[in-house]
């Protein structure tokens, strides 16, 4: 197969004229169709060298990587490309074969009779993409926690405050408690010396008591 495309394919003739396209147009066809393929990295040329094989499937270069051969207007499809890491390649190239098939023949008429899927080379940008996406989301739940967590701390002073006062009013309730149960011991104290008192009166209750019955008895023998 050869990179030196015909000018042009004619398609047929009739009676109101020719219909033709630039060959190129059918490798634009199968350029776009591979790359539509989930896991196409890239298109490439057989002779490009690293730097071709890792660049981007973006290239405007659209035949790139497509090398076409037409006889009796069938067409011989050969495709060179990269795959993501990751991907499955029998997957991709089955997938790239149906779809450039499918777009050659929708759109030009054109018989296809094989699609030949080289795969050249693996990229590791996807995956690059994707860490680099999960690293900023990672980046990002960071800064939310951080920003959660300095609320708190910016309300610090107050609550600060506010568990001063809490323990104030405890001290105040304590301090309370402590002045009853002193009050209620003074009382306590008071009501033991009242009774010492009338216990120490008791004796001298008891002599005038005895007197009062010793008179009594005097008098009583006297009559």
């Amino acid at each position: 197969m050869s990179d030196n495309y015909p000018s042009d394919v004619k398609l047929n003739e009739n009676p109101n004229g020719t219909v033709s396209f630039a060959t190129e147009v059918v490798a634009t066809i199968a350029g776009l169709a591979a790359t539509e393929v989930d896991g196409v990295a890239s298109m490439i040329s057989p002779s490009s060298g690293l730097a071709d094989m890792f660049s981007r499937k973006s290239n405007r270069n659209l035949t790139k990587g497509v090398r076409i051969d037409l006889e009796d207007n069938r067409v011989s499809v050969d495709v060179t490309i990269t795959v993501d890491y990751g991907s499955p390649i029998p997957d991709v190239a089955k997938n790239i074969q149906e779809n450039v098939k499918k777009a050659i023949e929708t759109m030009s008429g054109l018989d296809v009779k094989n699609v030949d899927v080289h795969v050249t080379g693996i990229s590791f940008e996807r995956e690059q993409r994707a860490n680099a996406e999960l690293d900023e989301q990672h980046r990002k739940m960071l800064e939310k926690t951080v920003e959660v967590e300095a609320v708190p701390a910016a309300e610090a002073p107050e609550a600060a405050l506010g568990d001063a006062d809490e323990a104030d009013e405890v001290l105040a309730d304590e301090t309370e408690a402590v002045e009853a149960q002193a009050e209620a011991e003074d009382g306590l104290d008071e009501d033991a010396e009242d009774d010492a008192e009338e216990d120490a009166e008791a004796p001298e209750s008891e002599e005038v008591a005895e007197d009062a019955f010793d008179a009594y008895d005097s008098g009583k023998d006297e009559a």
